[in-house]
């Protein structure tokens, strides 16, 4: 029977618990810091809404809700927004006007000025004063207004107290494209601006404890159900902010990926390192089975054994993934932009699932074939593993391992694509491996490949076990291709996705422009230093029939669905294919001048549309119909000037239409007026978008999870190498065995050194050229399927994964040469 604390004294126990404790380790290290990232990116998203979760209404939202925030020990502010106009002496202007209460924001900040000649701002300590009114820049050249001059609000003047530079909040509707002026809540009733048929937008903010967050939003969602309260719910970062959740569920997916790799790397390492332990055990098992030892009982023992290596695997693994996340983050916290919250206990729990889920599916199936193992087959050194309940366990393990991943990843595609790629590059590597032992084996014998005695019995060596070679080369091109995958997501598939939304992406867009403006426009933007202007023409039309058939929001299911045909389009026409626009079915109508309709494949997905419908639009009264020939994929992380619909120039140019354009406003010196509010006192009907904080917000993220990737595979590629090494040492026996051989028949020192490189550089040349392929494989379909980013095929990473594997495996051979050089030959053939 097996000695638990004798079984901690073996070798190969320690290796074994040694591959689980790294592996954990290192998972649990990846998972702890993924996990506070992403934390710390859905924290500071919510900036972008003013709070953790939102009450909004088209009507004063029932005191109940707020009553039962505070009760939870919530904080909770109010804002009501509504357009309407503004004046100053004879000069009058469409805003978007917010009254807030104290309090506001609940996240983030306001920012403001007291000049124009400061757009950066300051930090807002409160809400605006009594009597008085903060106001967008753009708004001050339109109404020739300035700081301490009255702003007529309906049936009250406000002072202009100061200048808004920054509210994150403000979102991206058509009611936020006029320039905001903010006062206090408390004086809104004397406006009189609020009254029958007023299209007003109540929110109530709500910022405290996720717990109690999440208890609230529940209470609220049932009550709005229960009630059947209409025109009201709730809101998150999720719904009220597209461009942050599409941002933050990339991210994710990317923190996810690097501990998904990492638990690939850990699941080479344990089978390697279980392979040793059952090889090492098999003697004694006979020995037990020969002094009446029965199958429950081996298993038993065993299992026990194996139980506490997964306890104890996990327990230290999971404490040193916390410590090595620690250390990371106090050497190089400065990478992070904001503090990071504390870690949730999902990394502990998901440490001591990995633990217990690698033994399963990579150390259990080997023991229940030493279970069947024969005295008299041991003593020939024959290892019985074709027990069909190991083969069984393997596969359960194989698929609680995948389900495992699913979690991880929160993204079936993801953890598909990835085992998936791994396990195919698993077989392919031990076809391509034995095939290339074999061919090169055969070279040696009948070229001058093998003209030298020990260069042939190095081959030759490879040969004898070509499949087992074959084993451990794919093992190693595994363990490398994940390691290689792990640098194409820090650099290229990262610098792919940043290029998606770069850094001089507009940030201003300009709408209302008449047709009679476009060329001074123009010619306005570019002499003030705006290197390329595009402008485009919008059309405002709603969707009435498909096919014929009346469109009505009740239609759909959707509530996507329900509110895009509930509101009017923005359609264009163009007889060239726009910028960043990539047809994926039908054809491009160009210049036709058939009722042709080209249409962006998300909303045709939404609203189940497909090549061949037809649609009919009404256009400030006039009716037109287009037939969808084509389907376009947009970039919207882009920020250019995007249509859901663009049809042909013959069919529209003559329709009622504004123009707009984007461009990319930097910040000028001292004393100059800003392109935007330039502009608008030159063309006070236009409309200036300003959507530079929610680029910045999403910069943000970018850069905070481009030093995250830093830091995981800083820690990823230490615990890889040192599980490359587990895998050599695994596989430590047979080169010992040759060596003792080689020792025996009189082989010198440098010739047990020469058949030693020989055989590791082969493998690893063959594992490290078989892994760059994989790794460049899996990325490209990661980026095409996965993160919808382009990707060009890093070729370099051939010649780095090359060099690599043959590095790590020369270092290897070091090591093993070492061992052999200081043991005698009696001494090695008795450790075998």
């Amino acid at each position: 029977m097996i000695s638990i604390p004798r079984s901690f004294r073996s070798v190969e126990f320690a290796w074994l618990l040694g591959a689980l404790i790294i592996s954990v380790a290192s998972m649990s290290s990846v998972a702890y810091l993924a996990d506070r990232m992403q934390r710390a990116f859905e924290r500071d998203a919510k900036q972008l809404i003013a709070a953790d979760v939102i009450v909004q209404a088209d009507q004063p939202i029932p005191e109940q809700f707020q009553k039962d925030a505070q009760s939870r020990g919530l904080q909770t502010a109010q804002t009501v927004v509504f357009p309407t106009m503004s004046s100053f002496k004879s000069q009058a202007k469409l805003v978007a006007l917010k009254a807030v209460t104290d309090g506001y924001p609940l996240r983030g900040v306001i920012k403001t000025s007291d000049t124009l000649a400061n757009l950066k701002g300051h930090v807002a300590q409160s809400i605006p004063s009594p009597g008085a009114v903060w106001v967008d820049s753009a708004l001050m050249p339109s109404l020739g207004i300035k700081l301490g001059d009255e702003l007529t609000l309906g049936q009250a003047k406000f002072k202009l107290e100061a200048i808004i530079t920054q509210e994150l909040d403000k979102g991206a509707g058509f009611l936020n494209f006029a320039p905001r002026v903010m006062i206090r809540e408390d004086e809104l009733s004397k406006t009189q601006l609020i009254g029958l048929g007023s299209r007003v937008t109540y929110r109530l903010l709500v910022a405290g404890e996720e717990k109690n967050i999440a208890n609230f939003t529940r209470w609220a969602d049932q009550e709005i159900e229960v009630k059947q309260l209409r025109g009201i719910k709730t809101e998150g970062v999720d719904n009220s902010q597209p461009l942050m959740r599409a941002t933050l569920d990339r991210a994710e997916k990317f923190l996810s990926l690097v501990a998904m790799l990492t638990a690939m790397v850990a699941a080479v390492a344990i089978a390697l390192a279980a392979k040793r332990y059952t090889t090492r055990q098999a003697e004694a098992t006979a020995i037990w089975k020969c002094l009446g030892a029965s199958r429950q009982q081996v298993l038993w023992e065993h299992g026990r054994a194996s139980l506490l290596v997964a306890v104890v695997g996990g327990v230290c693994g999971a404490f040193l993934g916390w410590l090595g996340h620690q250390v990371l983050l106090y050497f190089l916290g400065d990478l992070l932009v904001s503090d990071l919250p504390s870690a949730s206990i999902w990394p502990l729990i998901w440490s001591m699932a990995v633990s217990i889920i690698l033994l399963i599916g990579f150390v259990w199936p080997p023991i229940l074939s030493l279970s069947e193992i024969s005295p008299l087959r041991v003593i020939r050194k024959e290892i019985v593993v074709h027990v069909s309940s190991a083969w069984l366990l393997m596969l359960l393990g194989g698929a609680t391992f995948f389900g495992l991943l699913l979690v991880v990843a929160k993204d079936l595609k993801l953890a598909s694509l990835t085992l998936g790629g791994f396990m195919s590059a698993a077989v392919v590597f031990v076809l391509v491996a034995w095939l290339i032992v074999k061919l090169t084996t055969y070279l040696a014998e009948h070229t001058l490949l093998g003209r030298d005695v020990v260069q042939r019995f190095a081959w030759q060596s490879l040969s004898r076990r070509s499949l087992l070679t074959g084993l451990q080369i794919s093992s190693l091109a595994i363990a490398i291709m994940a390691l290689l995958l792990l640098a194409v997501i820090r650099q290229d598939l990262l610098d792919a996705w940043k290029s998606g939304a770069p850094p001089d992406a507009p940030n201003r867009f300009l709408i209302n422009i008449q047709p009679e403006q476009k060329l001074a426009l123009e010619k306005d933007l570019l002499e003030s230093g705006v290197e390329k202007v595009t402008l485009y023409p919008m059309i405002r039309g709603r969707l009435t029939h498909i096919n014929e058939e009346l469109v009505l929001p009740q239609n759909y299911q959707d509530a996507r669905a329900q509110r895009l045909v509930d509101r009017e389009f923005n359609l264009s026409y163009a007889a060239e294919l726009p910028e960043k626009n990539k047809v994926v079915a039908g054809a491009w109508h160009g210049n036709t001048t058939q009722a042709e309709l080209s249409i962006e494949s998300g909303i045709a997905k939404t609203l189940q549309l497909k090549l061949g419908d037809q649609l009919s639009f009404d256009i400030a009264g006039l009716p037109i119909q287009a037939k969808i020939t084509s389907v376009r994929q947009l970039d919207w992380g882009s920020m250019r000037v995007n249509f859901f619909a663009i049809l042909p120039p013959s069919l529209m140019s003559e329709m009622p239409q504004t123009w707009i354009t984007a461009y990319r406003q930097v910040a000028r010196q001292d004393n100059q007026v800003p392109i935007d509010i330039g502009l608008v006192a030159k063309y006070p009907n236009i409309t200036v978008v300003d959507v530079e904080s929610a680029l910045n917000q999403v910069q943000d993220v970018l850069d905070r999870l481009s030093a995250a990737i830093e830091l995981l595979f800083v820690f990823t590629i230490a615990a890889g190498v040192l599980v490359l090494g587990v895998a050599l040492s695994a596989t430590q026996d047979e080169r010992l065995k040759d060596a003792a051989l080689l020792k025996t028949l009189g082989a010198s020192k440098t010739q047990i050194q020469q058949s030693f490189f020989t055989e590791l550089l082969a493998i690893g040349f063959i594992a490290g050229a078989l892994a760059s392929v994989g790794a460049i494989a899996v990325g490209w379909s990661l980026a095409q399927f996965v993160f919808e980013i382009t990707f060009p095929i890093p070729w370099m990473v051939f010649i780095y994964g090359t060099i690599f594997g043959v590095a790590i495996c020369s270092l290897g051979g070091l090591w093993l040469q070492r061992k052999v050089s200081n043991t005698s030959s009696l001494e090695v053939l008795r450790q075998i």
